[in-house]
């Protein structure tokens, strides 16, 4: 999502830069071949775009060069992804399944054969490749890129005013750049790519068997010891197969573990098992391991082989490397659940009491009390009810004998 611009480069960096590049047409390096097979030589380009540092950080590579990629995981892609995540993108602008196969198939004979990067033809040499046209080809992009098998890193431009005078003076005429692009794999669609068989009956889908067909083998050599026949081979370990399960499962288990299948991990993990270890113990020792060296590659070659190699590196397999971690764990559940056992006691012991003193506030001692108290309230207010007549008796007999009327008179 970040705009980059580049950077315009004239020799002797366009013929270094060019010498890296695996194009043809327009900007692709001199063939040695040319000479010998008749075909008329390809200059170098006198100025290149060449882009800034860390422009690569992120993107990942293609595994199994062009072939692979264009065989394998762009129709993959295809298939799992575009009603998904492309056809609500591009809504009337679909495009179909051959023309994005064409335009991948041209984009990856102009990308660096090792890497999949510094795929930079134009739109309108695509289209002359594929005998599409330009929109179409657009369209193509686009659905590449929506699949997750394509990465833009650098959008195409107009050439700056500065840099359309640099290329006439080196004699190049062009007024813009090309995108740049970097074609990788999926991890999730390497996955499904993997089970295919080079066999000629390999495929992804069940081969369909004829009920006519016969099934068992008519005959087989006995098995065994003397007998010149294969044994049969031993089931997987039961413990290990269950902790490989269980570790597969574990959303804390790194995305290689889910590469191979629990019978796979169970022979690694048979030895672990007997010594009863769970998921968290190996979660545990990929991150001791990180810790100590560093680094984990996230698809690393050979899954199998970096735990096996985890497990030598810690020796003893009786020593659990997440015990104190789960001792630790153990020790503050019981600790909490102690202390949440405390406070139910406490809650039932309090709920008790307040219903005690609730039954209380209704006995005869409560009533007896509440009448006295009402009958002192109900002689206070009589003896203020009779002090406040007698003092306006007293004011009206003075206020009589002010006037010099007869205070016993009414």
């Amino acid at each position: 999502m970040l705009r980059r611009r580049g950077v315009a480069r004239t020799r002797p960096w366009a013929v270094r830069l060019a010498k890296t590049a695996c194009g043809r047409g327009s900007g692709s390096p001199v063939v040695p071949e040319a000479a010998q097979t008749g075909e008329p030589a390809k200059a170098l380009p006198p100025i290149v775009l060449d882009l800034e540092d860390g422009v690569w950080a992120g993107v990942p590579c293609w595994v199994g060069r062009s072939a692979r990629w264009v065989r394998f995981t762009v129709p993959i892609a295809y298939d799992l992804r575009y009603d998904t995540r492309v056809r609500p993108v591009l809504g009337v602008n679909q495009v179909s399944r051959p023309a994005v196969l064409a335009v991948a198939a041209a984009r990856a004979e102009y990308a660096e054969y090792a890497t999949g990067r510094q795929c930079r033809p134009t739109n309108a040499r695509l289209a002359a490749d594929t005998g599409l046209s330009v929109r179409t080809v657009q369209r193509a992009d686009a659905a590449l890129r929506l699949l997750g098998v394509a990465t833009e890193v650098l959008r195409g431009r107009q050439r700056t005013r500065t840099e359309r005078l640099a290329s006439w003076r080196v004699g190049d005429r062009g007024r813009g750049w090309a995108s740049v692009w970097a074609l990788h794999d999926d991890t999730l669609l390497a996955q499904l790519a993997e089970p295919l068989s080079p066999h000629p009956e390999g495929s992804l889908l069940p081969k369909k068997i004829s009920r006519s067909s016969e099934l068992t083998t008519a005959n087989r050599r006995p098995a065994g010891v003397g007998r010149r026949g294969a044994r049969r081979r031993a089931g997987p370990d039961s413990a290990g197969l269950a902790l490989a399960r269980a570790w597969r499962a574990d959303p804390h288990a790194p995305p290689w573990a889910r590469r191979h299948s629990a019978q796979a991990w169970a022979g690694l993990l048979a030895g672990p098992a007997q010594h009863r270890w769970c998921a968290r113990d190996v979660n545990q020792l990929i991150g001791d391991w990180a810790g100590v060296h560093g680094w984990i590659p996230d698809t690393p070659h050979t899954a199998i082989g970096l735990l096996g190699a985890m497990l030598t590196w810690h020796g003893d397999l009786a020593v659990r490397p997440a015990a104190l971690d789960m001792a630790r764990d153990a020790a503050e559940l019981a600790a909490a659940r102690t202390r949440i056992a405390e406070q139910l006691t406490a809650r039932e012991h309090n709920a008790a009491a307040r219903d005690a003193g609730r039954a209380a506030l209704a006995g005869p001692g409560r009533a007896a009390a509440r009448q006295a108290a009402a009958d002192a309230h109900a002689r206070s207010l009589a003896k203020r009810t009779q002090a406040a007549a007698d003092d306006a008796a007293a004011t009206e007999a003075t206020v009589r004998a002010a006037r010099g009327l007869d205070p016993t008179t009414p």
